[in-house]
């Protein structure tokens, strides 16, 4: 006999419906605070249901105010200096390295929607290595990567190759703060264990 285990026939698979969308819980939406119940009406206004992750966060409601009001800000594209293809492509490429398999599917679709190319997109959230990149997205992919797992590995060449491809230094702060700021977002997410959204796998 191996030392490979036997199913037993009468084993059935665990139900997905009947996972923990968070290792915390969810709260009721109706006794969350107005300010918070304010962003739930907004993202079933834009997106037709509530993220995970907004469920997930909003145990601490507050958690979730912070996390909604940075990003809104970091993402406006009035304010940035970077193309909505530049900012996703940071938060697949990080939450690639962080292993957040939450955002990468997340991000994949924003990517998708923001270049146009969804196999693309989703080669990206797979492995950009194995993806033909122009050279000003290799830099940003690998300057992310290495800021998220090796931060302490950036340096100089970095911001001079990121110069030599027509990103200023605003630009450049801008880089590392999406991708920072997509690390904090997946290390609540990875430790929460948020299951990722149905919607993610039938849009």
């Amino acid at each position: 006999m191996s030392g490979l285990a036997v199913a037993d026939a009468n084993v059935t698979l665990l139900d997905a419906a009947a996972e923990p969308l968070s290792r915390l819980g969810v709260p009721e939406e109706a006794g969350l605070p107005a300010h918070v119940r304010a962003i739930y009406a907004k993202f079933r206004s834009h997106d037709g249901f509530i993220p995970n992750w907004l469920a997930a966060l909003s145990i601490n409601p507050d958690t979730a105010y912070r996390l909604v009001t940075f990003y809104e800000h970091l993402f406006d594209p009035k304010r940035s200096h970077l193309t909505a293809a530049e900012r996703e492509l940071i938060a697949v490429v990080t939450s690639a390295s962080n292993h957040c398999s939450y955002c990468v599917l997340n991000h994949t679709q924003a990517l998708a929607a923001a270049t146009g190319d969804r196999p693309r997109a989703q080669r990206i959230g797979l492995g950009y290595h194995h993806v033909h990149l122009s050279p000003r997205e290799l830099a940003l992919a690998e300057t992310v990567d290495k800021l998220a797992s090796s931060p302490t590995a950036v340096g100089d060449a970095d911001f001079t190759r990121l110069r030599a491809l027509g990103f200023n230094d605003q630009a450049i702060t801008e880089i590392l703060e999406v991708s920072a700021f997509f690390s904090y977002a997946n290390r609540l997410t990875i430790a929460l264990n948020v299951v990722p959204d149905r919607q993610f796998f039938t849009a």
